[in-house]
């Protein structure tokens, strides 16, 4: 498959299927990626139970197609084909052994040609959104938390001096740890403890570069650290240009991640900046990115609204 744009139209889009959730992304002007004419997330669980029964269900492809139909029809009215969306699968789809039957089901439904990336494309990809929506800042960290995997880059010059996918992410850990609620001491610790183990693999991957520059800036894509800053700034409803730029502090960060840990699922619904479908995995989100700021020494992080989407039609 091709990464590139709709022919026969101004318009782009394209489409991620992840984890948890799948995006949408449609815009006419490259060059306003923060008020694109459609964006859209869905959350559909496609990994759900993945640990467990070994394969994506056919109960979460149902819910990937409901999905799909939808955006597949928004994107006609742009004037699109079908063939021209760039539609990528991350985490779950690297990782399952029916990720061919599924891109065969997504094509033969609806003529789009999923392309399943590596975890180290989708961090550069995910670097080339962020990079099109701050300009003159080109030495950070960017971190997104994913529901199957999180992905590290460093940039110095703009350039990026490592990239790492770690097999860390939100839907598998909260299945695989969580077992109460609210968490028990003992759940919480594991969960700890299994972040800071996965952080070891990176410092030693890290280590094995010969890098050792520390940039100040940590940029954060993706539901978590949107999340993060809905919360910290008590947003009933999501808003795409107060949250991109927003600064989280670490204190911050560590005050929500207390304050979900204390908290029953169904009630960090009634936290403001929680949407529905996230409850259960906030908890494993915000201590992923508590753990990485200690990693990478930083103050805090700063929640970038472009990422894989914007990188991908870019």
């Amino acid at each position: 498959m091709v990464l590139n744009s709709a022919l026969n139209s101004k318009f782009k889009a394209s489409i991620d299927i992840g984890t948890n959730t799948i995006r949408c992304l449609i815009t006419g002007h490259e060059s306003n990626f923060l008020n694109p004419d459609y964006v859209d997330m869905k959350i559909i669980r496609l990994g759900e139970n993945f640990k467990k029964e070994g394969v994506i269900t056919n109960n979460s492809i149902n819910r990937l197609k409901d999905a799909l139909k939808i955006y597949l029809e928004k994107i006609k009215n742009y004037g699109i084909k079908p063939e021209n969306v760039v539609i990528t699968g991350t985490s779950v789809l690297r990782d399952a052994p029916n990720a061919e039957e599924v891109k065969n089901i997504i094509f033969s439904n609806f003529g789009l040609n999923l392309e399943i990336i590596s975890g180290e494309k989708e961090a550069l990809i995910t670097l080339k959104g962020i990079s099109r929506c701050f300009n003159g800042i080109n030495e950070f960290y960017s971190i997104d938390i994913g529901g199957g995997s999180t992905e590290y880059v460093c940039v110095k010059n703009g350039t990026p001096l490592w990239k790492y996918s770690l097999n860390m992410g939100v839907v598998h850990f909260t299945e695989e740890i969580i077992k109460t609620d609210p968490v028990s001491e003992e759940n919480l610790k594991e969960l700890e403890n299994r972040i800071e183990q996965k952080l070891n693999t990176l410092k030693t991957k890290i280590k094995e570069t010969g890098f050792v520059f520390k940039p100040a800036i940590l940029f954060g894509t993706a539901g978590t650290a949107t999340t993060l800053a809905m919360v910290d700034l008590k947003m009933r409803s999501y808003d795409r240009l107060k949250v991109h730029g927003y600064f989280v502090s670490k204190e911050k960060t560590a005050e929500i991640y207390k304050r979900f840990a204390a908290t029953k699922i169904s009630d960090r619904l009634k936290i403001d900046g929680v949407e529905a479908g996230r409850e259960d995995l906030v908890l494993a989100g915000a201590a992923i990115m508590l753990k990485s700021m200690d990693f990478f020494e930083v103050s805090g992080f700063t929640v970038s609204e472009c990422g894989l989407l914007e990188g991908l039609i870019s």
